[in-house]
Parts: structure tokens; sequence; C-alpha cells
């Protein structure tokens, strides 16, 4: 394990940064955080198969069927890439 040390500000995680999180079979869709500010990574799967979309955070992955049950899962635990909460973001987009 490497520990890393930043002097000032760490670095903050940014749109760009999804081709670092697409690996293995699945492409990043959306970057997001959690309240210590730790990378959320929903993907979705490249397979000619039928469309899996991943929730990975801490050590954990979780598997779902379509991307609103995705989104669902980490809307009242994770927050977007500038730290506001993503409740209400869903109804939102579909207007």
């Amino acid at each position: 394990m490497y520990h890393k040390i930043f002097y000032g500000a760490g670095p903050k995680l940014a749109d760009r940064d999804k081709p670092m999180f697409s690996r293995n079979g699945y492409q990043c869709d959306t970057l997001l955080q959690n309240c210590k500010g730790k990378p959320v990574v929903i993907s979705r799967s490249t397979d000619s198969g039928p469309v899996i979309w991943k929730v990975e955070h801490d050590f954990s992955c979780v598997l779902f069927g379509s991307r609103e049950e995705a989104m669902a899962c980490g809307e009242s635990r994770f927050f977007d890439l500038e730290g506001r909460t993503l409740i209400g973001k869903g109804a939102a987009e579909n207007v």
C-alpha cells in the first residue's frame, strides 16, 4: 500500500477522471463521492449481453438492472462531485 501526502488541498475528482475508472468490461458512467470525499463509481457493462449497472464504493460492489436503480441506491447516501446532495435530482432530470 502506498500512502500519499498532499500539501495543501487534496486532489478533487472531476468528470475528466471517468476513463481512469473504466476497466474490466465496465465503462464509468457517473462519478460521485461519499461523505468523506472518496470516489463512488457507477458503471455500465460493455458486454454484448444484458446491460448490468455496477455501483462501487469503498470495498463494496452492488449490481443493478438499470441506471435508475443504481442511482436510486446512492441518492440518499452519496453526493455529486461538488458535494451537493443527489436527493430530487432524478426527478428534475426527467422533466
